[in-house]
């Protein structure tokens, strides 16, 4: 690799837990104040049908908590932003990066206009008709008084469509050092699904659209994940090294995962029994 390469860590995890999934990515943004540690690009996918909520949301306006519960689907609330997600026909993605980085503005918005745009790019070479945002455009802020809970009902103009159909939704997290984003990379989408799980109506799930309903044949998670590792790095000009968790990444995450993701207090009120450093 030439030495002015960027160095960047992948981890790719095959099917999680819900509540491990979200506590690895946060036991890793917690790891990474230390400047000299590598970015981390990771992929997932969960186990079983899974519900996120965005931090700030609310479970009782948000979900539809007994149907969930009576099929088994759990309800988690990220430590990211954003609106609910419904986890299943998808590919998830992480980033992880200390701050300030020279391929990311200082900005949440601007940041997550960088990474839309590597995103679009990377499935434009799958050969999707993929919009996403550019560096030089930038609309004004429109507010809406109404919006659905769901992630997927309208795209922003940072963020990633085709023929008008949002197909990744993304949330990030900054500290002052680093910053987490968490996205849905969605396979298909499953309309009566979403309205079984989440109070949203006819229009909302008309936003949406699924990879595979733009692909001839449909692509498999794994394939998909190593493909967009390849882009990105190429895009960013990055040494992705794959590796796994260390050890304290480990021991933090499954702590993380049994009292906090796996508990009521933080899916309920956002406050979590673990204290963990910040």
């Amino acid at each position: 690799m030439p030495a002015s390469r960027t160095s960047w860590r992948l981890v790719v995890h095959d099917p999680l837990p819900p509540p491990l999934a979200l506590a690895i990515d946060e036991a890793i943004a917690l790891h990474c104040a230390d400047r000299d540690g590598p970015a981390t690009l990771r992929f997932y996918r969960w186990d079983r049908p899974a519900v996120s909520i965005g931090r700030f949301q609310a479970v009782d306006q948000t979900v539809r908590e007994a149907s969930c519960r009576a099929a088994g689907v759990p309800v988690l609330r990220r430590i990211t932003g954003g609106r609910a997600v419904c986890h299943h026909q998808e590919l998830t993605y992480s980033i992880i990066s200390p701050l300030p980085s020279p391929l990311f503005p200082p900005g949440l918005s601007d940041t997550v206009a960088v990474i839309g745009h590597a995103l679009a790019v990377s499935l434009q070479h799958l050969g999707l008709p993929v919009s996403g945002p550019t560096a030089t455009e930038r609309p004004p802020h429109r507010g809406r008084a109404h919006a659905s809970p769901f992630c997927f009902d309208e795209p922003s103009w940072y963020e990633v469509t085709i023929n008008g159909k949002k197909v990744i939704g993304s949330a990030q997290r900054r500290w002052r050092d680093r910053f987490l984003q968490q996205g849905s990379i969605l396979l298909r989408h499953d309309a009566p699904e979403v309205a079984r799980w989440l109070p949203v109506g006819a229009d909302a799930l008309r936003g949406a659209a699924g990879l595979e309903d733009f692909l001839p044949n449909p692509i498999a998670p794994d394939r998909l994940a190593g493909f967009l590792a390849h882009t990105l790095a190429s895009i960013w000009d990055l040494a992705l090294e794959p590796g796994g968790l260390t050890a304290e990444e480990t021991t933090l995450a499954e702590a993380l995962a049994r009292d906090k993701y796996g508990g009521f207090a933080w899916t309920m009120q956002g406050e979590a029994p673990l204290t963990t450093r910040s």
